[in-house]
């Protein structure tokens, strides 16, 4: 079974185990939303990355803060039911993407939170009847953000603490 552990977006990059000294990872990268990209060459990243400045030091910083989200989150899939993990999901994605729209197909979302389908719709419609989300044919709509992380499990404000440096809402 596969299961998300970690979200990257405008705040980081994929590629990681390259500053790592890994030349290959076992780890699988799927976008998840639409947005634009910019694609840097490894030796040119890496030739940069040595110079030790202020490059290496975003590297490093971003590095050990997906590190902690990785730790959170998989502590959180193990311990918090499932309705509050897609809360949190949810508030992770809307922090990268910028839209309170985001096509989500129950698969996916089952996929994302190690759960199965009839889990993910029962957690969907239990935010949906609270007013928090509007969820209809694989289109997601965030319509009460705050209250929406108040539902959300503690790791979503221990995550978002961390990451409050590239989240200014």
């Amino acid at each position: 079974m596969r299961v998300e552990v970690g979200l990257t977006g405008r705040e980081g990059f994929a590629g990681m185990p390259v500053f790592l000294g890994v030349a290959t990872s076992s780890n699988q990268i799927i976008v998840q939303a639409e947005g634009a990209a910019m694609r840097i060459r490894t030796e040119p990243a890496l030739a940069e990355f040595g110079r030790s400045g202020a490059f290496h030091d975003a590297i490093l910083g971003f590095i050990h803060d997906l590190f902690l989200q990785v730790s959170q989150t998989t502590s959180c899939n193990r311990y918090h039911p499932v309705e509050e993990r897609l809360a949190r999901w949810l508030l992770m994605m809307h922090d990268r993407v910028a839209s309170d729209t985001m096509q989500l197909t129950q698969g996916f979302l089952s996929w994302m939170l190690g759960v199965r389908n009839q889990a993910v719709s029962l957690a969907a419609i239990n935010l949906q009847n609270a007013g928090l989300i509007q969820y209809s044919r694989g289109t997601m709509n965030i319509l009460d953000r705050q209250n929406l992380e108040a539902a959300a499990c503690d790791c979503y404000r221990v995550i978002k603490a961390q990451n409050d440096h590239y989240f200014e809402h």
